[in-house]
């Protein structure tokens, strides 16, 4: 998972720090320069305006401080959100193949197939070839051949893309 950068806040906090201690140590010297002048000179006039300049630019940055904080926590709400969905998807998606996993294995039990058949027919199910089967289960192709052929006959259906299409044809979705 991803964190959120902070060096940019920190930038802004550093900002702020620094600001207001210009501010504080320009009003404490404008204070004093004019106790001891007692009239508003040129001097005092500057650091008046360099006090008000620091303290604009310390609004600034503690507004957007505040902004950046905002974005942040709404950041943070979409983000756990998202990953609520996503958690609550994840267990319907786990439910829904072991529910899809349970109709298959009703079917392949009502069809009455040999636990061979089975096995061949959930290999077909997931797309491997007649020989990919025969390597997996240390047997020869024609003996696939046979059992394929076999539960073919006992589904009522005529090949592999018929028995694919029995299982997942519901699930497409249908072109309005």
């Amino acid at each position: 998972m991803k964190h959120f950068d902070f060096s940019r806040l920190n930038i802004l906090h550093f900002s702020l720090i620094t600001f207001t201690l210009l501010f504080v140590i320009s009003a404490i010297d404008i204070v004093h320069d004019f106790e001891d002048m007692g009239t508003l000179n040129p001097h005092v006039m500057v650091e008046m305006v360099m006090g008000i300049i620091a303290f604009i630019a310390l609004a600034v940055a503690m507004n957007s401080i505040f902004h950046q904080s905002r974005q942040l926590d709404q950041v943070n709400q979409n983000l756990n959100e998202a990953q609520q969905a996503l958690d609550d998807a994840t267990t319907q998606a786990l439910k829904l193949r072991g529910e899809f996993s349970k109709l298959i294995q009703s079917q392949l039990e009502e069809w009455q197939l040999t636990p061979s058949e089975k096995e061949v027919a959930l290999l077909l199910l997931k797309g491997l070839s007649l020989e990919e089967i025969a390597q997996i289960r240390n047997t020869k192709e024609k003996t696939v051949r046979q059992q394929a052929s076999n539960l073919y006959k006992k589904a009522s259906v005529s090949g592999r893309h018929e028995l694919t299409a029995f299982f997942f044809e519901d699930l497409l979705f249908q072109a309005d």
